[in-house]
């Protein structure tokens, strides 16, 4: 019995980020995840005891898989030899995330998390951001990326990506070419680098 509880603890968390993505989380009424995993409406209370708690799951996990995909981009050959070569591997990050979890990605990038956020949660988004403008913060004393506050900067070169991603909804990143998956990751290089005389 007890090796099943993970089990469908997991599938209600999958069940609730695919309908926040489709109708938000505001838009999201507890019976619906349980008829999308296939429970009654009383299985998901032995889990998770409100809509919160189960919206801060979901939103913990797939913060947890995004951390994860980033960690394993940014490590990928070795120290990053340039400021370049590291926001490409944050770029292949979010791509491959974005790619594998489309659903998890909406959720987390399109909509607005601060009504049901518990303090965890908030600390794990912290922990992204803080990743990214620590990125931002040693790209411009290396005089690769503009000056500018770090958060905000952050915050357009993610907004591009998002609005990538909400452009090919429909079809995936995956439809998209290396090709002009490059030329979209050059385009949002573009908005942080430091150009001379700039």
């Amino acid at each position: 019995m007890t090796s099943r509880k993970p089990d469908l603890a997991r599938l209600l968390i999958d069940s609730a980020i695919a309908l926040f993505a489709e109708r938000t989380y505001e838009g999201t009424q507890m019976p619906a995840v349980a008829q999308l995993a296939g429970v009654g409406v009383g299985s998901i209370y032995r889990y998770f005891p409100s809509k919160e708690a189960l919206g801060n799951a979901a939103f913990q996990h797939a913060k947890r898989e995004l951390l994860d995909q980033l960690a394993e981009a940014l490590a990928e050959g070795g120290p990053a030899g340039s400021t370049r070569e590291e926001f490409g591997r944050f770029w292949r990050g979010f791509t491959r995330y974005a790619g594998e979890h489309p659903a998890a990605f909406v959720f987390l990038e399109h909509q607005q998390h601060d009504t049901f956020l518990a303090p965890e949660s908030q600390a794990l988004a912290a922990e992204i951001d803080a990743l990214a403008a620590d990125f931002i913060a040693r790209g411009q004393q290396a005089g690769e990326i503009r000056d500018g506050d770090a958060g905000q900067l952050v915050a357009l070169a993610v907004g591009a990506f998002t609005g990538l991603v909400k452009l090919h909804r429909t079809d995936g990143l995956a439809g998209l070419s290396a090709e002009a998956l490059g030329r979209a990751e050059e385009a949002v290089w573009d908005l942080l680098h430091h150009t001379a005389g700039a």
